[in-house]
C-alpha cells in the first residue's frame, strides 16, 4: 500500500509541474511579450506576433490632416458641379 501511494504522490506532482510550467510557458510566450508592447504605446499583431508602430494615414496618403479644405483636389471639394 505505501508503494502504490508514494508512486501516485510522484505522478500528482509531476502533474503540477508540467501544469505550473505550461502555465508559465504560456505567460512568457504570449502575455508579457503584449504586456510590454502595450506599455510601451505600440501595437501587438497577433497573427505574427510582432510589436509594431501603429503610421498615421497621413503618411501613406501624403495629406496632412491639419491642411484643411485647401490641399484637397478639385474634385473632391466639389468643384465642377452644377
Amino acid at each position: 500500500m505505501l508503494r502504490l501511494f508514494s508512486r501516485l504522490h510522484f505522478a500528482y506532482l509531476g502533474l503540477f509541474l508540467i501544469a505550473c510550467g505550461g502555465i508559465f510557458a504560456y505567460q512568457a510566450l504570449y502575455v508579457w511579450p503584449i504586456e510590454r508592447c502595450e506599455a510601451q504605446g505600440l501595437w501587438w499583431d497577433p497573427q505574427d506576433h510582432i510589436c509594431a508602430t501603429p503610421i498615421p494615414i497621413w503618411r501613406i496618403t501624403g495629406r496632412r490632416p491639419d491642411a484643411g479644405a485647401a490641399s484637397r483636389p478639385a474634385s473632391a471639394r466639389g468643384a465642377g458641379r452644377p
